[in-house]
This record gives structure tokens, C-alpha cells and sequence, in this order.
């Protein structure tokens, strides 16, 4: 489940650009119905409250939405280059990032990175809080 964020938002990347690409009847999936599936995610994984849920749901919608758009600018003005595409991607899914940092906690935080394929940096103690790989290690030697 640690990748599931990154394989629904790299599958709507998909779908969208296949959509942009070869112009096929299906529509893909909203913005918004992205971000709902998404906020439901991380409701469950996070263990969000009821604030952090609605910052969360703000944070995806606006992005989502954003990147949809540029998107749609970028096929409008006939660009076809995927790494282009894989560029906005990124940049708008560091926008989500930047975001949901301000109001998750460290732990919250970690386990987001986690989710979506990153924070490979961290690892899980006994104890169940994540923490760098190189103070944890360091703990350990000044023991």
C-alpha cells in the first residue's frame, strides 16, 4: 500500500495522457475525484483528523486541478513529449508535498513519503516512529 498514492496518481497521469495523446472516447478521472479517492487514502494510512482531512482534500483538489490545466495547455499547444509531461508531474506533485508538510506531523509526514515511494532516508525503530537511517545508527554506536 506504500506506493498506492504514486500508482493512482501515476494511473491518472496515464489515463490523461492517453487521453491527450491518442485522443480516445474514455474520459479519465476528474481532479476532483482523483483528490477524493486520494484524501480517502490518506485519511485511513495517516490517521488524518477531521482539519488535517479538509486541508488535505484542499491541498489535492487545487493541485490536481492545477496540474490537469497545465496539462490541457501543454496539449493545446501540441506538446507530446512525455518527459514534458513527467516534468509538470513533478513539479505539481512536489507542490502536494511542500503542502501537506505544513500541517502534518514528522511522523504523519514520513509515513506520506512512504506511501508514495519515497523517504528512503527513514526507517521504522521498534518502537514504530521512523527515524534517518544515520541517526538511528548513531544512536546505536553511542551505546
Amino acid at each position: 500500500m506504500n506506493n498506492l498514492f504514486f500508482k493512482l496518481f501515476a494511473t491518472g497521469v496515464a489515463l490523461l495522457l492517453s487521453f491527450t495523446l491518442f485522443a480516445q472516447q474514455e474520459e479519465p478521472p476528474s481532479a476532483e475525484e482523483m483528490a477524493l479517492m486520494e484524501v480517502e487514502l490518506l485519511e485511513e494510512e495517516l490517521e488524518l483528523d477531521a482539519a488535517q482531512v479538509f486541508l488535505a482534500d484542499s491541498v489535492l483538489r487545487t493541485n490536481y486541478q492545477g496540474l490537469m490545466d497545465e496539462f490541457e495547455n501543454m496539449k493545446s499547444s501540441g506538446m507530446q513529449s512525455t518527459s514534458s509531461y513527467k516534468t509538470v508531474s513533478d513539479k505539481w506533485m512536489q507542490k502536494c508535498k511542500d503542502a501537506l508538510k505544513l500541517f502534518l506531523d514528522e511522523q504523519q509526514y514520513i509515513r506520506y513519503l512512504k506511501h508514495i515511494g519515497e523517504g528512503k532516508e527513514y526507517k521504522k525503530g521498534k518502537d514504530g516512529l521512523y527515524y534517518k537511517k544515520e541517526e538511528k545508527a548513531k544512536a546505536k554506536s553511542k551505546k
